[in-house]
């Protein structure tokens, strides 16, 4: 990957600690009870995230050494476009339709960020795979307990689905620091 392509993958993945972090915040709204303002939030949280996925899921491509890696953020991307798009029936009351669509994004997020964490574990080249691979890892871990969360939700399990969801966005924004860290380390 050219220095032009390396510094775009990097500030991707600093996008995604952005939207992480964002996601992680209206989360912690959420355990207030302050609903509408975690919705707003976590929307825009999960769009920022969208947008630094498909800039590095663009940027990996053209390159064929990173095609499991592309195609893992672009799914990524896909995951975090369906969060965002769940927050607009959220906003307007529909949680069944809302918590559905965001348990939806959730699973298909957790499968992108797992399959970025295996092209991380198998490139031979990488002098920070492991922790590529730990960031992409807890990222997955983090999709899942958000989508876990969801279920809660749906179920009327509301203290219990804010907790999840808590949980859930604090542990994909380690992740996305972890990944963006060793990007950015990377030579």
């Amino acid at each position: 990957m050219n220095e032009e392509k390396k510094s775009l993958d990097v500030f991707g993945a600093w996008l995604i600690v952005a939207g992480t972090m964002v996601n992680a915040s209206g989360e912690t709204l959420a355990l207030t009870g302050a609903e509408q303002a975690a919705f707003k939030a976590t929307g825009a949280g999960n769009a920022i995230e969208a947008s630094g996925n498909a800039l590095q899921a663009a940027v990996r491509s053209g390159d064929p050494a990173n095609r499991l890696s592309a195609l893992g953020a672009w799914v990524q991307a896909a995951g975090n476009t369906a969060n965002a798009a769940a927050r607009i029936p959220l906003l307007s009351g529909d949680l069944q339709e809302g918590y559905q669509l965001d348990v939806i994004g959730n699973a298909v997020q957790s499968i992108g960020a797992a399959t970025e964490a295996i092209a991380a574990s198998s490139a031979r080249d990488r002098l920070f795979k492991e922790q590529l691979t730990a960031g992409y890892l807890l990222i997955a871990g983090g999709a899942v307990i958000d989508a876990i969360s969801g279920i809660y939700f749906l179920k009327e399990f509301t203290q219990k689905g804010r907790a999840f969801g808590w949980f859930g966005g604090y542990l994909q924004a380690t992740g996305a620091l972890l990944a963006a860290d060793a990007l950015t380390n990377e030579p």
